[in-house]
């Protein structure tokens, strides 16, 4: 007996505040969105940190072996001194000697696939892989080319390696301020939902004062609702995120967009060292979005409420 009065005292005191007049529905539609978008952001920056560290991994294990055509030695004979080096560099996992039309194909983005690419001296390319443990001399590797071959030079991708990743971390920072830019959003609707919660329940407000209710005790009876609402708006935005991600990855319309329709099917279905990471960043959505409505809208109330008096 005594707890079910107690239970039918908090349930007349939470009524004090009853949800159907404060205004949560313009604020969960809100959250909710920002929810999405923040989970949209997270996913970005998981496809970024994959793709960048795929394509560096790539580059570091392989570099490249130009050799531009000469009148006085015949290519076959340079090839097969490159052949020879590469043979006894430590460091060099294997090698594949390319024909000619794999420098040619390089070149059509710009030239086009057009017979004047027969009449140029293209150079010849040889594929090296090595091994990233053990890293051969690039530079013992490249003076014994240049000493031997004629024309030969070797290209590491040192440079291109860094400009990926320097691209990749602008994108991630950009990343990065899209998720404080709607948490600050986020902060100043649930503060903007608070005064407008109050002014309200203004008259119910002066009521719980004349009858001795403390400030802590009204914010209480408000905070709660916004907690509601942020968790409800949080699992919201993340299921709806979630399933973005799944109808992108399984709308595939071409293989231009296969690429990124497979890693964003694999955000959520893939491998586990993936997925775990992903899963768990967004669950923190429904738990930062939840945290923000509760804390914010604490203070924001107390602030007003003080003020008030």
């Amino acid at each position: 007996m005594a707890n079910r009065s107690k239970n039918k005292q908090q349930k007349r005191v939470r009524s004090l505040m009853p949800r159907s007049q404060m205004p949560l529905r313009t604020l969960m539609v809100s959250m909710t969105v920002m929810c999405y978008l923040a989970c949209l952001a997270i996913g970005a920056l998981v496809l970024i940190t994959r793709a960048v560290n795929d394509w560096s991994s790539e580059i570091a294990g392989e570099v490249t072996v130009q050799v531009r055509p000469s009148d006085d030695v015949k290519m076959s004979e340079k090839l097969t001194v490159i052949a020879a080096i590469l043979d006894k560099t430590a460091g060099v996992s294997s090698y594949e000697i390319l024909d000619k039309q794999a420098g040619a194909k390089l070149l059509e983005p710009w030239l086009g696939n057009a017979d004047i690419l027969d009449q140029l001296p293209v150079p010849r390319l040889v594929a090296v892989s090595i091994d990233q443990k053990a890293l051969p001399d690039f530079v013992l590797l490249e003076s014994e080319l240049k000493a031997k071959v004629t024309g030969a030079s070797l290209d590491t991708h040192r440079r291109w390696q860094a400009e990926l990743t320097r691209m990749g971390d602008s994108l991630v920072w950009l990343g990065v301020g899209v998720l404080i830019l709607i948490t600050a959003s986020a902060i100043a609707l649930v503060i903007f939902a608070s005064r407008t919660a109050l002014d309200a329940n203004r008259q119910v407000v002066e009521v719980l004062h004349l009858v001795g209710a403390s400030d802590p005790f009204i914010a209480r009876q408000v905070q709660w609702q916004f907690l509601r609402a942020g968790l409800q708006s949080g699992l919201a935005g993340v299921l709806v995120g979630m399933a973005t991600f799944v109808l992108l990855g399984i709308s595939s319309g071409g293989p231009a967009s296969s690429g990124l329709a497979d890693a964003s099917y694999g955000l959520l279905i893939g491998a586990p060292e993936v997925t775990s990471v992903t899963y768990l960043l967004f669950l923190l959505v429904p738990i930062v979005a939840t945290f923000l409505c509760l804390v914010a809208a604490r203070l924001a109330i107390l602030r007003i409420l003080s003020n008030a008096d």
